[in-house]
């Protein structure tokens, strides 16, 4: 019975880009729903509630395309 040995090497390690933040999107001049989620960023960042404010900030995103 023969064994073999397994293959051992060192991987290069890997090399992420940096990532920069986005600045926080800003709401529409006159839109409800913009204003709302404004408001509520707001108030999230007062209680430093981070996954309110990336909430809040995904949805101006994505509501803008809508203006």
């Amino acid at each position: 019975m023969t064994t073999t040995e397994p293959t051992r090497w060192q991987e290069a390690p890997v090399v992420l880009p940096l990532r920069t933040e986005r600045p926080a999107p800003r709401p529409v001049a006159g839109c409800p729903e913009c204003a709302r989620l404004a408001k509520l960023r707001k108030a999230a960042a007062m209680e430093r509630d981070n996954s309110t404010i990336v909430d809040c900030n995904v949805l101006l995103r994505m509501h803008r395309t809508g203006h």
